[in-house]
């Protein structure tokens, strides 16, 4: 399995793409939707770091397409057929449109292959047929599918995710694509902002936070009604403070609430607390939660912590991983 990261929005954050984009591992984008992605995916195809692409030619909010998109399909296809001419070593997938609805997908799959024939044809469904004779994507809560195919978190944040299981779940996926809100310039996955008006697109440690999850996130516990959410909501550009990184909830509203190593060196100690909305309390962490584990390691050799509440030991945390329960 190759991991990836889905830069949907690519055209709008392309410098920081290609400044943290990670050794080895694929990238996607959608062709068109935000400005024309041809030149980004240039940039970051030129940096060497990027084995693999998967493009999107496509997208509808209404998931609908068909035989009127065909000229656009061919035009987008010939282009990415010339980039995977000029970076011969990479492997370019070419899906015709995002998450369709579509019952005869192959008839447009053939086009693309028709225009494109060094690439991988990809077809990605939503309600739509798979098909037998090309590659299938499947996203977000969708179960596995039959044979060689992609998988991304598109349409669910992974940071909000059952990641563990999802890894699992996905395991003889043939390539793993991590994907966050912000990757499409929204701050959730219920921001209903227009997709001209939106800015909250990806930040450095955002990106390196997702890229940390391919990492196993040891064992953990939590008492039940503790959740630990190893990324903060966003509520604001740029991002406040506390964006993205950790908050713990849980009902007792503590004096002195820490993680702490196996030999009692102190990780990280949380601020006081503050109200959350269903009687529970909020604890923020000083800094993003792969950090806290990264430290973790260098003390005690695991990313795991122990979470100390008034001098009593509650559970155990993975910092960069959401524990007690997921979306």
């Amino acid at each position: 399995m190759l991991y990836g990261i889905d830069y949907l929005g690519l055209p709008k954050y392309t410098d920081l793409a290609v400044r943290e984009h990670p050794e080895g591992w694929a990238a996607g984008c959608f062709a068109n939707t935000f400005g024309n992605a041809l030149s980004a995916v240039d940039r970051l195809l030129g940096t060497g770091r990027c084995p693999h692409f998967r493009v999107h030619l496509l997208w509808s909010d209404a998931h609908l397409f068909g035989d009127a998109d065909i000229p656009t399909i061919r035009q987008l296809a010939r282009k990415y057929e010339l980039l995977k001419r000029k970076y011969n070593s990479v492997v370019m997938e070419i899906s015709p449109f995002c998450e369709h609805n579509v019952s005869n997908p192959d008839k447009y799959l053939d086009i693309v292959k028709q225009e494109a024939p060094s690439c991988i044809i990809v077809n990605t469904p939503w309600k739509g047929a798979v098909s037998r004779r090309y590659k299938n994507e499947t996203h977000g809560t969708h179960k596995p599918l039959a044979g060689n195919y992609n998988y991304s978190w598109d349409g669910t944040s992974c940071v909000d995710g059952d990641v563990e299981a999802s890894k699992a779940l996905h395991a003889r996926s043939d390539v793993y694509f991590w994907w966050h809100p912000a990757m499409n310039g929204r701050l959730n996955t219920n921001d209903k902002t227009p997709r001209p008006e939106r800015k909250a697109w990806p930040t450095s440690d955002l990106i390196d936070s997702m890229i940390y999850l391919h990492n196993s996130a040891g064992s953990v516990k939590l008492p039940r009604n503790y959740l630990w959410k190893s990324h903060a909501d966003r509520h604001s550009t740029p991002p406040e403070p506390r964006a993205y990184k950790p908050v713990l909830i849980m009902p007792p509203k503590a004096r002195r609430v820490e993680l702490v190593a196996d030999n009692g060196q102190v990780v990280a100690l949380a601020s006081a607390a503050a109200p959350f909305n269903d009687g529970r309390f909020r604890y923020y962490w000083p800094d993003f939660g792969y950090k806290l584990a990264e430290k973790a390691i260098r003390i005690h050799n695991k990313p795991t912590c122990k979470l100390v509440v008034d001098g009593k030991e509650m559970g155990i945390v993975s910092p960069a991983f959401r524990g007690g329960s997921f979306r």
